[in-house]
């Protein structure tokens, strides 16, 4: 909310503000203040000092949307400077407010004036009009809307672009929106096809990096990079339970995994706010997978094929549906520790070897591990 608080607030001169107010004074003023802000601007806009946009920009942030529409759909309509652009970012702010900004705002009778107006600004080269358009297409049109296909292929132009420019967290939506929709599974069911792979993503999450490095949603970047990366490693595991299943070679998958959890660390910021959640999702797959690993090798050998075969379905009730049922993710775990640990020098011969976030693990069930028989 913070960039429509800017867009709305009007000039920041103490003496404009004073008159007039910011979204912020708005949205906190009392009644008297609020009168006063009114009366200020309505005279304001019959000296033409401002334009009839902060008016209507005032009267939909304090709650009267109906009559804030008209004002600024009439600005539009009467060709007034910048008019698209306000209509534009008042709409987004009021979509937001009223939880609209989504598919549903299809169905608002002013979601096609909003369009229309966030294209006039992209012909006429408004700053940071593709990337308000492209998030708003983005945003309300879902894979499975008939018209989506079309609206995708406009929405990259527009991304694209956007970034190149570098606005305001256009590489960073463009990443989501492929992350969300374009490289989705179900969206390439869709369409029998993959036209947008899932690693398109990569360099633009990159480039949000730099260009949020010093705004409001540098934490976000860097929680989508780490999402970006962390995908890829689910799907690793994923893969490693299907050649469990299947009984086919791990050929390449401990690999893929170390690379993209090193990508995260390497480009993680020390001060990010998400950063304890990222690292114990990093550190539950190493954990998932390095009990995988070693179950994959026990039922090669013909060794405890109960216990693993739990382990797997444990961790995918859908894919290990036919194994063995007979006891909890924590006992089948605990078993293999006990057995890792006695074994530990052989394993690790045999490239067996547990990662950190596993001896962790071990540690804090040390009890338990010590209780088997």
């Amino acid at each position: 909310m913070g960039f429509f608080k800017k867009i709305l607030g009007g000039t920041s001169y103490t003496n404009t503000q004073r008159l007039y107010g910011t979204v912020e004074d708005w949205e906190k003023a009392s009644p008297s203040e609020l009168k006063r802000y009114r009366e200020n601007i309505a005279q304001a806009v019959e000296r033409k000092e401002v334009t009839p946009g902060m008016l209507g920009r005032f009267l939909v942030v304090q709650g009267d949307f109906e009559a804030g529409e008209k004002i600024l759909s009439e600005a539009v309509r009467n060709g007034l400077e910048h008019a698209e652009q306000d209509y534009v970012d008042i709409l987004s702010y009021y979509y937001m407010k009223v939880d609209k900004y989504n598919q549903s705002a299809k169905q608002d009778p002013w979601y096609i004036k909003w369009v229309d107006a966030a294209k006039v600004c992209v012909e006429n080269g408004e700053k940071e009009s593709e990337v308000r358009l492209a998030d708003i297409y983005s945003t309300c049109y879902d894979i499975n809307d008939p018209e989506f296909e079309d609206i995708a292929k406009e929405t990259i132009r527009l991304y694209k672009i956007a970034a190149s420019k570098h606005q305001s967290r256009a590489a960073l939506n463009y990443a989501i929106f492929i992350m969300d929709k374009l490289a989705t599974e179900a969206y390439k069911k869709i369409k029998n096809s993959q036209d947008v792979e899932w690693s398109s993503a990569e360099p633009y999450i990159l480039q949000a990096l730099t260009d949020e490095k010093n705004t409001s949603d540098r934490d976000y970047a860097y929680s989508t990079m780490a999402r970006y990366y962390s995908t890829i490693i689910h799907k690793k595991v994923a893969q490693a339970i299907e050649c469990y299943i299947k009984e086919i070679e791990l050929d390449g998958i401990a690999e893929d995994i170390k690379y993209n959890e090193k990508k995260v660390l390497s480009y993680m910021a020390p001060d990010i706010k998400d950063k304890d959640y990222i690292y114990t999702t990093l550190n539950n797959y190493n954990i998932y997978f390095d009990f995988l690993s070693l179950s994959y090798f026990l039922k090669k050998q013909g060794e405890m094929e109960e216990i693993c075969d739990n382990y797997v379905y444990q961790i995918d009730k859908k894919r290990g549906s036919n194994f063995s049922k007979s006891m909890s993710r924590d006992q089948a775990m605990d078993i293999l520790s006990k057995y890792y640990l006695a074994n530990e020098s052989e394993l690790s011969n045999k490239d067996i070897k547990f990662t950190k976030a596993s001896y962790d693990f071990m540690e804090k069930r040390r009890a338990s591990i010590a209780a088997i028989d």
